[in-house]
Protein backbone atom coordinates (compact mmCIF):
# COMPACT_ATOMS: atom_id res chain seq x y z
CA UNK A 1 0.00 0.00 0.00
CA UNK A 2 1.40 3.42 -0.97
CA UNK A 3 0.99 6.05 1.71
CA UNK A 4 2.79 8.92 0.01
CA UNK A 5 5.18 11.34 1.73
CA UNK A 6 5.02 11.42 5.51
CA UNK A 7 5.72 14.26 7.89
CA UNK A 8 6.15 14.45 11.66
CA UNK A 9 6.21 17.85 13.35
CA UNK A 10 9.31 17.93 15.55
CA UNK A 11 9.19 17.96 19.31
CA UNK A 12 10.60 21.36 20.31
CA UNK A 13 12.74 21.95 23.39
CA UNK A 14 14.96 24.66 24.81
CA UNK A 15 18.12 24.37 26.85
CA UNK A 16 21.08 26.30 28.20
CA UNK A 17 24.81 26.10 28.45
CA UNK A 18 24.89 27.08 32.11
CA UNK A 19 28.15 28.71 33.16
CA UNK A 20 29.91 30.45 36.04
CA UNK A 21 33.31 32.00 36.70
CA UNK A 22 35.63 33.76 34.27
CA UNK A 23 38.83 33.16 32.33
CA UNK A 24 40.60 29.91 33.15
CA UNK A 25 38.24 29.40 36.09
CA UNK A 26 35.10 29.32 33.94
CA UNK A 27 32.98 26.18 34.34
CA UNK A 28 29.90 24.81 32.61
CA UNK A 29 27.24 22.53 34.04
CA UNK A 30 26.34 19.11 32.70
CA UNK A 31 23.36 17.17 34.04
CA UNK A 32 22.45 13.50 34.10
CA UNK A 33 19.22 13.08 32.15
CA UNK A 34 16.70 10.32 33.00
CA UNK A 35 17.61 8.41 29.82
CA UNK A 36 21.14 7.98 31.16
CA UNK A 37 22.80 10.64 28.98
CA UNK A 38 24.96 13.52 30.20
CA UNK A 39 24.00 16.80 28.58
CA UNK A 40 22.92 20.38 29.18
CA UNK A 41 19.80 21.40 31.11
CA UNK A 42 16.84 21.40 28.73
CA UNK A 43 13.10 20.80 28.60
CA UNK A 44 10.13 20.61 26.28
CA UNK A 45 8.65 23.89 25.07
CA UNK A 46 5.05 24.24 26.26
CA UNK A 47 2.35 25.21 23.71
CA UNK A 48 2.58 28.94 23.08
CA UNK A 49 5.76 29.30 25.15
CA UNK A 50 8.67 31.28 23.72
CA UNK A 51 11.94 29.37 23.51
CA UNK A 52 13.75 31.90 25.74
CA UNK A 53 11.13 31.50 28.48
CA UNK A 54 11.28 27.72 28.06
CA UNK A 55 15.08 27.73 28.45
CA UNK A 56 14.93 29.64 31.75
CA UNK A 57 12.10 27.44 33.07
CA UNK A 58 13.96 24.26 32.07
CA UNK A 59 17.18 25.17 33.86
CA UNK A 60 15.20 26.13 36.96
CA UNK A 61 13.30 22.84 36.97
CA UNK A 62 16.23 20.58 36.11
CA UNK A 63 19.11 22.30 37.90
CA UNK A 64 17.37 24.51 40.47
CA UNK A 65 19.47 27.52 39.49
CA UNK A 66 18.47 31.11 38.73
CA UNK A 67 20.18 32.48 35.62
CA UNK A 68 20.90 35.58 33.58
CA UNK A 69 19.97 34.59 30.05
CA UNK A 70 22.57 35.33 27.38
CA UNK A 71 22.88 34.91 23.62
CA UNK A 72 21.25 32.19 21.55
CA UNK A 73 23.94 29.66 20.62
CA UNK A 74 22.32 27.52 17.95
CA UNK A 75 19.97 24.59 17.50
CA UNK A 76 20.40 20.84 17.10
CA UNK A 77 18.10 18.36 15.39
CA UNK A 78 18.00 14.61 15.88
CA UNK A 79 15.61 11.68 15.95
CA UNK A 80 14.71 9.91 19.20
CA UNK A 81 12.39 6.93 19.26
CA UNK A 82 11.48 7.51 15.62
CA UNK A 83 10.39 11.11 16.26
CA UNK A 84 12.29 14.27 15.21
CA UNK A 85 13.38 16.66 17.95
CA UNK A 86 14.58 20.27 17.70
CA UNK A 87 16.44 21.94 20.59
CA UNK A 88 17.42 25.63 20.80
CA UNK A 89 20.25 26.49 23.18
CA UNK A 90 21.10 29.73 24.97
CA UNK A 91 24.04 30.75 27.11
CA UNK A 92 22.99 31.35 30.73
CA UNK A 93 25.13 32.60 33.60
CA UNK A 94 24.34 31.18 37.04
CA UNK A 95 23.43 33.97 39.47
CA UNK A 96 22.83 31.88 42.61
CA UNK A 97 24.52 29.08 44.53
CA UNK A 98 21.46 26.87 44.95
CA UNK A 99 21.28 23.78 42.78
CA UNK A 100 19.35 20.53 42.57
CA UNK A 101 19.50 17.28 40.68
CA UNK A 102 22.45 15.33 39.34
CA UNK A 103 24.66 18.20 38.14
CA UNK A 104 28.42 18.58 37.68
CA UNK A 105 30.43 21.78 37.23
CA UNK A 106 33.32 21.09 34.85
CA UNK A 107 35.87 23.00 32.82
CA UNK A 108 34.79 23.28 29.16
CA UNK A 109 37.47 20.76 28.21
CA UNK A 110 36.26 18.17 30.73
CA UNK A 111 32.63 18.90 29.84
CA UNK A 112 33.35 18.08 26.19
CA UNK A 113 34.58 14.64 27.27
CA UNK A 114 31.57 14.09 29.57
CA UNK A 115 28.81 15.02 27.09
CA UNK A 116 27.06 12.02 25.56
CA UNK A 117 25.91 13.60 22.29
CA UNK A 118 28.27 15.04 19.63
CA UNK A 119 25.65 17.72 18.92
CA UNK A 120 26.03 18.98 22.48
CA UNK A 121 29.81 19.15 22.04
CA UNK A 122 29.22 21.36 19.00
CA UNK A 123 26.95 23.63 21.08
CA UNK A 124 29.69 23.82 23.72
CA UNK A 125 32.20 24.91 21.08
CA UNK A 126 29.74 27.58 19.90
CA UNK A 127 29.49 28.78 23.50
CA UNK A 128 33.27 29.04 23.81
CA UNK A 129 33.47 30.89 20.49
CA UNK A 130 30.58 33.32 21.06
CA UNK A 131 30.58 33.96 24.81
CA UNK A 132 34.03 35.25 25.61
CA UNK A 133 32.93 38.09 27.94
CA UNK A 134 30.04 38.82 30.28
CA UNK A 135 27.35 40.88 28.54
CA UNK A 136 24.12 42.66 29.37
CA UNK A 137 21.07 42.74 27.10
CA UNK A 138 18.98 45.64 25.87
CA UNK A 139 15.66 44.84 24.17
CA UNK A 140 13.78 46.93 21.64
CA UNK A 141 10.21 45.63 21.30
CA UNK A 142 7.83 46.65 18.56
CA UNK A 143 4.43 47.41 20.03
CA UNK A 144 1.42 45.26 19.25
CA UNK A 145 -1.33 43.14 20.69
CA UNK A 146 0.96 40.18 21.43
CA UNK A 147 1.85 39.75 25.13
CA UNK A 148 5.60 39.78 25.69
CA UNK A 149 5.91 39.68 29.48
CA UNK A 150 7.03 36.04 29.65
CA UNK A 151 9.84 36.71 27.19
CA UNK A 152 10.93 39.89 28.96
CA UNK A 153 10.84 38.04 32.29
CA UNK A 154 13.12 35.37 30.82
CA UNK A 155 15.73 38.08 30.27
CA UNK A 156 15.04 39.56 33.71
CA UNK A 157 13.77 42.92 32.45
CA UNK A 158 10.87 45.25 32.99
CA UNK A 159 9.86 47.36 30.05
CA UNK A 160 10.65 51.07 30.35
CA UNK A 161 8.24 53.71 29.02
CA UNK A 162 9.20 54.97 25.58
CA UNK A 163 10.70 58.41 25.25
CA UNK A 164 12.73 60.49 22.84
CA UNK A 165 15.89 59.24 21.16
CA UNK A 166 18.33 60.51 23.78
CA UNK A 167 16.25 59.07 26.63
CA UNK A 168 16.25 55.57 25.13
CA UNK A 169 19.95 55.80 24.27
CA UNK A 170 20.63 56.70 27.91
CA UNK A 171 18.62 53.68 29.10
CA UNK A 172 20.58 51.43 26.72
CA UNK A 173 23.91 52.92 27.79
CA UNK A 174 23.13 52.42 31.46
CA UNK A 175 22.15 48.81 30.74
CA UNK A 176 25.40 47.97 28.95
CA UNK A 177 27.54 49.89 31.46
CA UNK A 178 25.94 48.44 34.59
CA UNK A 179 25.23 44.91 33.37
CA UNK A 180 21.51 45.28 34.18
CA UNK A 181 19.13 44.28 31.34
CA UNK A 182 16.54 46.80 30.10
CA UNK A 183 13.80 47.00 27.48
CA UNK A 184 11.86 49.70 25.64
CA UNK A 185 8.75 49.39 23.46
CA UNK A 186 8.60 51.54 20.31
CA UNK A 187 7.20 51.64 16.80
CA UNK A 188 9.17 50.26 13.85
CA UNK A 189 10.56 53.57 12.58
CA UNK A 190 11.78 54.50 16.05
CA UNK A 191 13.32 51.05 16.56
CA UNK A 192 15.27 51.32 13.31
CA UNK A 193 16.51 54.81 14.21
CA UNK A 194 17.47 53.71 17.73
CA UNK A 195 19.20 50.59 16.53
CA UNK A 196 21.18 52.52 13.92
CA UNK A 197 22.35 55.05 16.51
CA UNK A 198 23.24 52.32 19.03
CA UNK A 199 25.38 50.59 16.40
CA UNK A 200 27.14 53.86 15.61
CA UNK A 201 27.98 54.40 19.27
CA UNK A 202 28.83 50.77 20.01
CA UNK A 203 29.98 48.92 16.87
CA UNK A 204 28.00 45.77 16.04
CA UNK A 205 29.79 42.66 14.66
CA UNK A 206 27.88 42.43 11.37
CA UNK A 207 25.11 44.42 9.63
CA UNK A 208 21.68 43.37 10.96
CA UNK A 209 18.27 43.99 9.43
CA UNK A 210 16.30 45.97 12.03
CA UNK A 211 12.95 45.15 10.42
CA UNK A 212 10.79 43.69 13.19
CA UNK A 213 7.19 42.48 12.72
CA UNK A 214 4.45 43.50 15.13
CA UNK A 215 5.24 42.07 18.55
CA UNK A 216 8.81 41.25 17.55
CA UNK A 217 11.96 41.91 19.56
CA UNK A 218 15.49 43.03 18.84
CA UNK A 219 17.72 41.66 21.60
CA UNK A 220 21.14 43.31 21.79
CA UNK A 221 23.82 41.66 23.93
CA UNK A 222 26.65 44.08 24.65
CA UNK A 223 29.41 45.46 26.83
CA UNK A 224 30.22 49.08 27.71
CA UNK A 225 32.14 49.49 24.43
CA UNK A 226 30.51 47.22 21.83
CA UNK A 227 27.46 45.23 20.77
CA UNK A 228 28.46 41.58 20.74
CA UNK A 229 25.36 39.84 19.35
CA UNK A 230 22.00 40.91 17.91
CA UNK A 231 19.00 38.57 17.79
CA UNK A 232 15.52 38.95 16.32
CA UNK A 233 12.70 37.11 18.06
CA UNK A 234 8.97 36.76 17.53
CA UNK A 235 6.61 36.63 20.49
Amino acid sequence: MYLGPSFSAPVTSSGTVLWRGAGNAREVAVVHHPRGEWGFPKGRTAPGEHMAAAAVRAVSEEAGIAVALGPWLGAVNYVRGGWPEHVDYFAAEAVGDEQAGDLLWLSPERAADALSRPDDVWILHEFQRRVTVRTSCFILRRGGAYPAQSVLSAYGVREQPNGDLEYVLRIAGESFDSGRPAAVCAELAAIQELFGELCRRRPAPVPVDATVPEGGLLVLHGTPDRIVTVERHLV
